[in-house]
């Protein structure tokens, strides 16, 4: 039996299922929204995996590389901002920025993007992604969400999403306990995840390609079309 966290699953349903026919005699359980610090779980023995883009030093966890992901800044479409077509972090300091509910240490878009600029929005937590994008869709607030989690609602019209200075890029993990990732069930699942996600998931790219080990987001430089 595996229990796995992750925040938006349905994205790699065909994954799972793939992995599921390989591995029939292993019952998959999934959660989400319970925590918004899930790797503690992990270190416990409540989970098994945990994808997550925050590295944890010193914790006896290992970290699979999965793909690299674009954070983008959402917005509705009627928004000021949606008709820019270069954002700096100036643009957001009068803006409400909906977040996660973690420390905004924690937040790529704060780190890379906002706080080398001296830059602080004010922030607002939403402890779920369909509401959260359901607020920035009614003028509620602005936000900075994966490429690839809102790639789907961008086309149906109900929000667009712009570059974050010259591209912010993050990497997505599968973390599980250190010893662990030489299990055969464990070594499978992430590699069907992971070739599923490189090969199907718009807007996303190997984890084999660097990203110099942190995000960049160079404030006012021209984004990259």
């Amino acid at each position: 039996r595996a229990t796995a966290w992750q925040r938006c699953p349905q994205r790699l349903t065909p994954a799972l299922e793939n992995f599921r026919a390989s591995w029939p005699q292993v019952e998959m359980d999934f959660t989400s929204g319970v925590t918004f610090d899930p790797q503690p779980a992990l270190q416990q023995g409540e989970l098994d995996l945990v994808m997550t883009s925050d590295i944890l030093p010193r914790s006896g966890l290992h970290y699979s590389p999965m793909f690299d992901f674009e954070v983008r800044l959402v917005l509705a479409p009627d928004h000021p901002l949606a008709s820019k077509t270069q954002i700096t972090p100036e643009d957001l300091a009068s803006e409400t920025l909906l977040i996660y509910p973690v420390q905004r240490s924690r937040l790529d878009v704060w780190r890379h993007f906002l706080q080398p600029a001296g830059i602080s929005p004010l922030l607002k937590s939403v402890d779920n992604t369909l509401l959260l994008i359901q607020m920035v869709a009614a003028r509620m607030g602005i936000a900075a969400l994966p490429h690839w989690v809102v790639e789907s609602v961008e086309r149906q019209g109900l929000v667009v999403t712009k570059t974050l200075g010259d591209g912010l890029w993050s990497r997505l993990y599968a973390a599980v306990r250190d010893g662990d990732q030489r299990q055969a069930v464990t070594e499978a699942f992430i590699r069907s995840t992971r070739d599923h996600a490189c090969d199907h998931l718009p807007f996303v790219r190997s984890a084999e390609r660097p990203i110099f080990d942190a995000p960049t987001a160079k404030p006012g430089s021209q984004p990259r079309l």
